[in-house]
C-alpha cells in the first residue's frame, strides 16, 4: 500500500529518479538510504535501498532494457555515494524481475516472507 505522504518525502529529497525516452516517462526507482539493518539482511555499514521500480507495462514485452537500465543506474548512484551495499525486496512470483535482479548481483537473504496479502524476498548487492 503507498502512502502518499513517504511518496512526497521520497520526491522533495530527490530519492526518486526517471528514465525518459522521446515517448516521454519509460521507467523510474527509488534510492534511499538505510539508518538500521532490517531483520533477515547481513549486516552493512552504509545500506542503500532500491524500490518502487517500475516500467511502463507496454514496454515489459518487447524486451526493453529499461529494467536493466534503472537498476545498474542504482547501483552506480549508490557506489558514487560510499554504499557498501544495495538492498531490495522483490515479489517471488515476479519471475522475470526476481531473475533481472538475480543476473545484476543480488542475492536472496532469508526466505520467502508473506504478510497474508503479499509475498516478498529479501535481496542484496554487495558494492564494496
Amino acid at each position: 500500500m503507498r502512502r502518499p505522504e513517504r511518496t512526497r518525502e521520497l520526491v522533495m529529497s530527490a530519492a526518486v529518479h526517471v528514465l525518459r525516452s522521446v515517448d516521454g516517462i519509460t521507467a523510474m526507482f527509488t534510492l534511499a538510504w538505510e539508518d538500521s539493518t532490517p531483520d533477515g539482511y547481513p549486516a552493512a555499514a552504509r545500506p542503500a535501498r532500491l524500490s518502487r521500480l517500475a516500467v511502463r507495462p507496454e514496454l515489459l514485452s518487447t524486451g526493453s532494457m529499461a529494467g536493466v537500465q534503472c537498476v545498474r543506474r542504482a547501483i552506480e548512484l549508490a557506489t558514487a555515494r560510499g554504499a557498501d551495499v544495495l538492498r531490495a525486496e522483490a515479489n517471488p512470483d515476479l519471475v522475470q524481475t526476481r531473475a533481472l535482479l538475480g543476473h545484476l548481483g543480488f542475492r536472496q537473504h532469508g526466505p520467502v516472507e508473506s504478510d497474508g496479502h503479499r509475498r516478498w524476498v529479501r535481496l542484496q548487492r554487495q558494492l564494496a
